[in-house]
């Protein structure tokens, strides 16, 4: 088989070798690393659907951290490794880094302290990761791949099999209900919660961005989405609830039922979140609001239904800026619901 790169990724003689000679019958145990929260967790399954199209009889195992129970992809896996962060005992930490074997393939999607370690001391036959730091090629891989901030996660992530010929899917198949732009309900859901409050607007800020989007498209059902931490409440949205009939609260759901949800709905409003990955894993329309994190990397091209508010200089959105994103998102998407429709 040839290695199909040229100068965007790192071989070294064990790498081209194993690609010359690569036959995936012969691949019979895959080891994953991705060590990671809820929304990096959903833009690795089209990755882990890719490797199972590409090396149908692999058993795969998925490696993980304790604190990262979230989200995990059991049904696109065979077995799930957890290294306990909690574990004191020497002994059983060594254990848990030994416990994985001697898989034909490693990838480390992660690039920790704890990734690189594992990495190491599994004696795998060939090993591929994408540190940011070159300098572990040499120590720790057979074959790197150069991670970019510029490009969507998901995608990146199957740099690691195009290095080998395979073609993915476009676009890409996460495994999870798919969004049907012609049975949508007309619901605008907004979540606007971060796991770092700095990286999601004020409660003031949303307050004002749901009220006039309200206004303004008065044919779509505007609903809050409650999170599941006590702090992820609508509280702070009462006096909005009260003077709109078209604003309402969906309490917190379960994963199982919130893909669905997500699924059926129109479009999410949403910082860099957790529940916006889940929203492009359904297909979903996004309008994602940026100021912190680099939008490129949460932001999928290969569809028309998603859009980015953000600024160059890097300033917060106002509600403007993002109220008519949403309008110009929704005319583009759903033009016979489109504002004119609504107010006529």
């Amino acid at each position: 088989m040839k290695a199909w790169v040229e100068k965007g990724g790192y071989l070294n003689h064990t790498g081209r070798r194993w690609l010359s000679r690569l036959h995936v019958d012969n691949i019979k145990r895959i080891v994953v690393i991705r060590q990671c929260a809820f929304g990096d967790m959903m833009a690795t399954r089209p990755f882990l659907v890719e490797l199972r199209r590409f090396f149908p009889g692999a058993h795969i195992t998925l490696s993980t951290v304790s604190r990262y129970q979230y989200a995990l992809p059991h049904d696109l896996v065979d077995a799930v490794h957890v290294l306990d962060t909690e574990q004191r005992s020497l002994k059983g930490r060594w254990a848990q880094l030994k416990a994985l074997g001697e898989p034909d393939v490693l990838f480390d999607l992660a690039d920790t302290a704890r990734s690189r370690l594992l990495t190491l001391l599994t004696p795998a036959r060939v090993k591929l990761g994408f540190p940011y730091r070159r300098s572990f090629n040499r120590l720790l891989f057979d074959i790197g791949i150069l991670r970019s901030d510029f490009h969507y996660e998901a995608e990146v992530l199957l740099d690691f099999l195009k290095i080998m010929g395979h073609k993915p899917q476009y676009p890409l198949e996460f495994a999870m209900p798919r969004h049907r732009r012609e049975t949508a309900h007309p619901r605008i859901v907004y979540f606007p919660f971060a796991a770092m409050a700095e990286k999601s607007l004020s409660p003031e800020s949303w307050c004002g961005v749901i009220e006039q989007a309200a206004q303004r498209l008065p044919q779509f059902e505007h609903v809050l989405l409650e999170g599941h931490k006590d702090e992820e409440g609508s509280e702070f949205l009462d006096q909005v609830l009260v003077q709109h009939d078209n604003v309402s609260v969906q309490p917190r759901l379960s994963l199982d039922a919130l893909g669905p949800y997500m699924a059926a709905s129109s479009v999410l409003v949403s910082g860099d979140t957790g529940v916006r990955n889940l929203a492009l894993a359904t297909h979903t329309p996004t309008l994602g609001i940026f100021f912190m994190t680099v939008p490129f990397r949460y932001w999928p091209r290969y569809e028309d239904c998603h859009e980015a508010v953000f600024h160059r200089d890097g300033q917060v959105p106002g509600r403007m800026d993002i109220v008519d994103g949403l309008e110009a998102l929704l005319n583009r998407l759903y033009p016979a619901r489109g504002v004119t429709a609504g107010q006529a």
